[in-house]
């Protein structure tokens, strides 16, 4: 799944450069478009200062380089965080710090920085092993653990639940607002099942998700496609789901129930968890338990490229009640 990352901006000074470097620096900006995350101060500081020092290496080194970082603006909302820090930053501050305070604020996984900010972290007792080179991205633990969860996990009912709790938390743990969509949920008078599981994934939101605690900005969207009785399952979802939600959590609950084709022409089938970096395949479905609260047979993968077909589902006509 997700991986974070912070970065020091002088481990991109020129200086520090050669071939062996630039393929360390090249795959760090590769595995983070791929599954990681970019965590920058909301004030922008790290970020434009990044951009400065990447924009200004020679093409030599920096050609690739640059192009990966402009794609990585590019998509932002998806792979770029911007999180607040405890105190302001001023002029006479140094960025590590900055860097340093805000990994530890954010835990995220890594903070890679040049050797002289690392070496100067040891001196002063500030370093730890979660500050990291980016000389040894290649070999970093870091990169083995991006590796691991790109590759997936299998069924999960193989996994144990504190694997399973991982890879939902780190799928939503930096997100603003999340939607759920099931084509089936609320045809019949089984819901219970559904209900659970986005109970189960909310909790761990409400738990350590770095936003959820700033009321008001959250969101949780659910869509589903309408059944033969569209009354009964809208109603099904109201007293059920929706209800039942907002009395357990503080956010704002919507849904809706989309007019899907039949035959060849449905497009909304798969169910998916998406967060603002993360679409996640759940494959069957959000039915995650079984009566003794195990987990069932259900396979778990991250479907970035899966975003324009979510947009098409939630552009599907709404359904009349």
């Amino acid at each position: 799944m997700i991986v974070s990352v912070v970065l020091d901006p002088s481990a991109f000074n020129e200086n520090y450069f050669d071939e062996t470097y630039t393929y360390h620096a090249e795959d760090l900006l590769r595995g983070i478009l791929r599954n990681g995350l970019l965590i920058v101060d909301s004030e922008e500081i790290l970020r434009k200062e990044l951009k400065k020092k990447i924009m200004s290496l020679p093409s030599t080194f920096g050609q690739q380089i640059q192009t990966l970082f402009a794609e990585l603006l590019k998509s932002d909302s998806t792979r770029i965080i911007a999180c607040c820090v405890a105190s302001k930053f001023n002029s006479k501050d140094r960025l590590i710090d900055l860097a340093l305070q805000l990994r530890r604020k954010t835990d995220a996984d890594t903070l890679f920085a040049s050797v002289d900010s690392v070496k100067t972290l040891i001196s002063e007792q500030e370093y730890d092993e979660k500050t990291v080179p980016l000389s040894d991205y290649r070999d970093s633990e870091f990169e083995k653990i991006r590796q691991n969860y790109d590759r997936g996990f299998g069924a999960i009912d193989k996994l144990c639940k504190s694997e399973v709790d991982e890879i939902f938390i780190r799928s939503i743990r930096f997100t603003k607002s999340l939607r759920f969509y099931d084509p089936y949920i609320g045809r019949g008078n089984n819901t219970d099942k559904y209900y659970k599981a986005i109970v189960y994934i909310l909790t761990l939101w409400e738990k350590h998700g770095y936003f959820a605690s700033e009321r008001g900005i959250e969101s949780v969207e659910l869509y589903a496609c309408k059944g033969r009785n569209i009354r009964k399952q809208h109603q099904n979802i109201i007293n059920e789901i929706i209800t039942p939600l907002k009395k357990q959590f503080p956010w704002l609950v919507k849904f809706s129930i989309k007019v899907d084709y039949s035959g060849e022409s449905r497009i909304f089938h798969a169910r998916y968890l998406e967060s603002q970096y993360a679409i996640i395949r759940v494959d069957k479905g959000f039915d995650l338990f079984n009566e003794n609260d195990e987990f069932k047979r259900n396979l778990i993968s991250l479907n970035m490229e899966e975003n324009i077909h979510l947009e098409e589902c939630r552009d599907l006509q709404d359904a009349s009640v």
